[in-house]
């Protein structure tokens, strides 16, 4: 768990899930036959589920959530 107060900082909150979203799913490639895109595809998804999380809320988006397709 973060070490964050209970109030502000749910920004960083929402980066630290997605990062322990991606964790277990890297760990999952690893044992794939082709874990490089199975990599890709876990990195897109959960980033997809962050930016989705970002827009959700009144704040400022992280920047990469602006950005679209191979960007």
């Amino acid at each position: 768990p973060l070490l964050l107060p209970p109030t502000a900082f749910a920004h960083l909150r929402r980066q630290a899930a997605a990062l322990d979203a991606l964790q277990p799913r890297l760990s999952d490639c690893c044992r794939h036959r082709t874990p490089l895109p199975c990599a890709r595809r876990a990195w897109t998804d959960v980033l997809d589920g962050f930016c989705t999380d970002e827009f959700g809320v009144k704040t400022r988006q992280f920047h990469c959530c602006r950005r679209h397709g191979a960007a």
